[in-house]
């Protein structure tokens, strides 16, 4: 029943619902209704009951063991049994229409009687079956006097009442599902358009929103949260588009000048003769295809989550002298001071993926400090982790730039880059590494002061980054 329930139109399963709920109401309240009259009209009785039975009482209150009709004349219509008993339960005399032979009584309730507490019930004593209300009172010591009106009025009553819940109930519901089924579909009218709005949206829409209904609703915030997963699509859309554009543009340099060279060499004279720089010229830009390939390899696998990392452990200050020693030269060329204040910090994480890292920020710094600038690359270990910083005195980073400087293909100075190689992916792969470690890297920068960036990687290896141990 709840999975083909679940199989219906929103607006069918609210109007399903609310009728099933009104259905109970209805019901309880028609039980409720019947329990009511029914006691009212019992209490009725009884009120008439207690008035007979004063009277007859008092008609009889001479000990005179005989009931006349004139006592039962105040009795409503029907109301014409009474009988006098024994102790021991016998009929002594009887009067009304119908009254049976048997003593009206049950055992117990003439006990209760003989003990002076008054006993009422309901009771079938005739042949006929019909039912009775009995109020049974102490005469005397040793008479009981019991009187009773049958109840075929108040059951009609009842059974009235109950024929006309049970043709106006459906009724009810059938109306209340019609009105439910209209103010389920004018409810649900702005989530249709919403949808027709949003299935109307393609790849090469996906400027358009779906419109905003006026009232501050649940609907409302469903169209602004569509229109917030739209915008995200459409900037992720815009991300991937603009990385496609340039990657192809850095692969399409190093190879127009391969095809450049090859042709210039091929159509000399005599092409041997030039062979041996044409060949280095495109040994280096076959290897600077490679590294935006491997860059482009490991950001995409990042993107799938499917980057592998090979933990061990090592310590990160000897990871930060190994690559000041190796990047000195460079600095000593571009005249820049490269120092190192690395004390010990263990770390269980991918030894190769943090050297690069840890290359890449040393690389850059040395990059854009300039002649005369100095590059400090400091390592720390607290108990919050391990932590490395390179800290420049060069020139600094503007504002408008910081937050961008770890978008893919972003560059500061794209003429200076391109002149190096570099393809704007340096301190972008360095995010997604440090990130997939569970760590964390930031850049602070004072403009014509320089700047720091810095990193922190957790004490504990990562628990839900894709890796093996090596």
């Amino acid at each position: 029943m709840a999975g083909w329930l679940a199989r219906l139109p929103v607006r069918a399963r609210l109007t399903a619902w609310y009728v099933a709920l009104l259905a109970v109401i209805l019901a309880t309240l028609a039980f409720f209704l019947l329990l009511r009259l029914r006691a009212d009209l019992v209490a009725e009785v009884d009120k008439g009951l207690d008035a007979q039975a004063a009277g007859v009482l008092a008609d009889t209150d001479g000990g005179a063991a005989r009931l006349s009709e004139d006592s039962l004349a105040g009795l409503s219509r029907g109301a014409t049994v009474a009988q006098l008993l024994s102790s021991a339960g016998q009929v002594q005399d009887r009067a009304g229409t119908g009254v049976p032979a048997r003593s009206l009584l049950t055992p117990a309730m003439l006990r209760q009687v003989l003990n002076g507490h008054p006993a009422r019930a309901e009771m079938r004593p005739g042949p006929d079956r019909t039912r009775y209300r009995v109020l049974g009172l102490r005469r005397t010591p040793r008479t009981v006097l019991a009187v009773a009106a049958p109840l075929t009025e108040v059951d009609k009553s009842v059974e009235r009442l109950r024929l006309l819940l049970l043709v106006a109930g459906p009724i009810a519901l059938v109306l209340a599902g019609g009105g439910g089924w209209l103010l389920a579909r004018a409810a649900l009218r702005p989530v249709d358009r919403m949808a027709e709005q949003a299935g109307a949206i393609g790849a090469n829409r996906l400027h358009d929103r779906v419109s905003v209904p006026d009232a501050a609703d649940e609907l409302a915030r469903l169209a602004v949260t569509l229109n917030g997963m739209l915008d995200r699509i459409e900037h992720g859309v815009a991300e991937q588009r603009r990385f496609v554009a340039d990657a192809s543009h850095e692969l399409r340099t190093p190879l127009a000048v391969m095809r450049a060279e090859l042709e210039v060499a091929l159509r000399a004279d005599d092409p041997a003769a030039g062979a041996s720089e044409v060949l280095d010229s495109a040994a280096e830009e076959v290897a600077r295809m490679s590294k935006i390939v491997d860059d482009l390899l490991t950001l995409a696998h990042r993107d799938e989550n499917r980057l592998e990392l090979l933990l061990e452990r090592f310590d990160l200050g000897e990871v930060a002298a190994k690559v000041a020693t190796q990047l000195r030269p460079l600095a000593e060329k571009a005249g820049v001071q490269l120092t190192v204040d690395a004390s010990s910090a263990p770390v269980v994480a991918d030894h190769t993926r943090i050297t690069q890292v840890v290359t890449n920020l040393v690389d850059n710094a040395v990059e854009y400090a300039g002649p005369g600038a100095s590059v400090q690359v400091r390592v720390w270990d607290t108990a919050d982790g391990p932590g490395l910083a390179v800290t420049d005195t060069g020139p600094g980073i503007a504002p408008e730039h910081l937050a961008k400087v770890f978008d893919r293909f972003y560059r500061l100075d794209a003429a200076r880059t391109r002149a190096r190689g570099g393809s704007g992916l340096g301190l972008a792969i360095c995010k997604e590494l440090v990130e997939a470690h569970g760590g964390r890297i930031s850049v602070r920068s004072v403009p014509g002061a320089g700047c720091t960036f810095a990193l922190t990687l957790p004490a504990e290896p990562p628990g839900e980054a894709p890796r093996r141990a090596r």
